[in-house]
C-alpha cells in the first residue's frame, strides 16, 4: 500500500524562500559590495553571520504542519467511546517534536463534555494522552480549525494523532470533517482500549498536527497511574539526551500551588498525591511534572478532576466490599480447615481401628485354621473309631455264630 506523504503548507514555503533570498542578498551585498576589495574580511564577516542569522531564522521561525487534506469538507463523522479516528503521520525528521494538532470540526453544544486525544508511536503505543473539554477548543454550531497545544511530544519516525468524540446524542456532539478527495491511505479506525487500527475508507480526517524537528530534546511521557487507599502515585518515563536531568512536579489548584516529592524508581520518575489533598477539593486540580535538561524542558499537564476522584470512591467502596468478602471467605476457610482437621483426625482413629480390626481377623483366621485343622483330627478320629467299632462287631458275631454249632453237634453225639 502506498502512503502520502504529509505536503507543507504553501505559506511555510513562501516564508522560507523569502528569507533565502534576503540571506543570500546580504552575503552578496557583503561579499562584493562595500567590502569587494577585502575578501578575506568578508568572508570572516560571513562565517559570523551565517550562524547568527541561522538562529535568529530557526527562533523565529513557526511550527511546520503536516497535513493530508485538502481544506474542503464532504461530510462529518463522530462515533460512541471507545471508538476514536486515527492518522498517521510521516515526519521530515527522524526525531519530530509534536506542538500542537489542528482538528477541523464544530460541535453541538448542549452541556459540559470531554473528548479525547491521544499521540502514538508507530507500533500503536501510547506516547501522550489528555481528556479535554470541548467547549474549551470547539465553538457551537461553527465550522473552524480548532488548536490543541501539546506539551512538546517528541516522536520517532511514524506517529499516530488519535481524536475519540465520545459521541452522546442526548448531550454535546463532536464531529470531525471527513474530505472524500484525499485517498484515504493514512486514515485508520481505532479503539482505545486496542493496540490495533483497522483501515478506514470513507474520506481523509481532517486532522493535522504542528511540529518542529528535535535537536536536543528531553521526551516526559506518562507511565502508569495507580490508585490505592491512601494515595494517588503517577510514573513517568524520561528520554533525556545527557545523564543530568532536573525533574519537578507542582500541584496546581486554582492559584495555588505545592510541590511534590518525584522519587527515582526502577528507571521511572514516581509522583506520590495523598488523597487528603484532593478529596476536599471544590477547584480542578492539575498536576505539572516537568523535567530539564541542558537547554531543553519537557512539561505535562495532567487534570486530576473529579471524575478521577469518584472512581477512586468507588475503587474504595469495592475495595471494601471484597475485603469483606475475603474477610467472609477467611472465615469459612477457617471453619472448612478445622472441619477438615477433625475429619483427618476422624480418619486417623479410623484408620487406626481399622488395622487393629484387620489384626483381630488375622488372629480369628489363624484360630479358625487351628479348628479347622483340630476338627479334620476329630473327623478323622471318629471315622477310625467307627471303623474299629464296626469290625469288633463282626469279629464278635462271628464268634457268636461258631459256640452255637459246635453245641448243637455234641447234642446230636450225646443222643446216639
Amino acid at each position: 500500500m502506498m502512503r502520502r506523504r504529509a505536503v507543507l503548507t504553501s505559506k511555510n514555503k513562501a516564508g522560507k524562500t523569502s528569507v533565502g533570498r534576503w540571506f543570500k542578498a546580504v552575503l552578496g551585498y557583503l561579499g562584493y559590495g562595500i567590502l569587494g576589495g577585502y575578501s578575506h574580511l568578508a568572508k570572516g564577516i560571513r562565517l559570523v553571520l551565517v550562524p547568527i542569522l541561522l538562529a535568529a531564522w530557526f527562533i523565529n521561525a513557526s511550527p511546520t504542519p503536516l497535513a493530508y487534506d485538502d481544506g474542503g469538507a464532504e461530510h462529518f463523522w463522530s462515533d460512541y467511546y471507545p471508538n476514536g479516528i486515527a492518522v498517521r503521520f510521516t515526519p521530515p525528521a527522524s526525531r519530530w517534536r509534536v506542538t500542537g494538532i489542528l482538528v477541523y470540526g464544530f460541535t453541538v453544544d448542549k452541556d459540559e463534555k470531554f473528548f479525547m486525544v491521544e499521540v502514538r508511536d508507530k507500533d500503536l503505543n501510547v506516547i501522550h494522552r489528555a481528556s479535554l473539554s470541548i467547549s474549551e477548543y470547539f465553538k457551537n454550531a461553527a465550522l473552524h480549525w480548532a488548536r490543541i497545544p501539546l506539551p512538546g511530544v517528541v516522536v520517532k519516525g511514524d506517529f499516530y494523532v488519535c481524536v475519540y468524540p465520545m459521541l452522546d446524542f442526548s448531550g454535546t456532539q463532536l464531529w470531525v470533517a471527513m474530505d472524500n478527495d484525499t485517498a484515504p491511505y493514512n486514515c485508520f479506525l481505532i479503539d482505545c482500549y486496542r493496540q490495533e487500527a483497522k483501515d478506514w475508507k470513507d474520506g481523509q480526517a481532517m486532522i493535522r498536527v504542528e511540529g518542529e524537528e528535535a535537536f536536543d530534546f528531553v521526551e516526559m511521557t506518562l507511565n502508569s497511574i495507580s490508585i490505592d487507599e491512601d494515595a494517588l502515585e503517577l510514573s513517568f518515563k524520561i528520554v533525556i539526551p545527557g545523564n543530568d536531568v532536573e525533574v519537578r512536579a507542582i500541584l496546581q489548584v486554582g492559584s495555588l500551588t505545592e510541590d511534590c516529592e518525584v522519587i527515582r524508581r526502577d528507571g521511572l520518575y514516581k509522583v506520590r498525591i495523598e488523597w487528603s489533598k484532593l478529596s476536599g477539593l471544590r477547584e480542578p486540580a492539575k498536576l505539572l511534572p516537568s523535567a530539564k535538561a541542558l537547554n531543553s524542558t519537557a512539561t505535562l499537564a495532567i487534570e486530576l478532576n473529579e471524575s478521577l476522584l469518584s472512581k477512586y470512591l468507588e475503587l474504595k467502596e469495592e475495595n471494601g466490599r471484597l475485603r469483606a468478602m475475603v474477610n467472609s471467605s477467611s472465615m469459612k476457610l477457617r471453619a472448612l480447615r478445622d472441619k477438615l482437621e477433625r475429619e483427618e483426625n476422624a480418619t486417623t482413629l479410623l484408620g487406626i481401628s481399622l488395622k487393629e480390626y484387620q489384626g483381630m481377623i488375622s488372629e480369628k483366621t489363624r484360630e479358625n485354621e487351628k479348628l479347622t485343622e483340630e476338627l479334620n483330627i476329630m473327623r478323622l478320629l471318629a471315622i477310625s473309631l467307627a471303623i474299629l467299632t464296626v469290625s469288633l462287631l463282626i469279629v464278635l458275631l462271628r464268634w457268636r455264630i461258631r459256640p452255637s454249632r459246635f453245641t448243637g453237634v455234641i447234642k446230636c453225639l450225646e443222643g446216639h
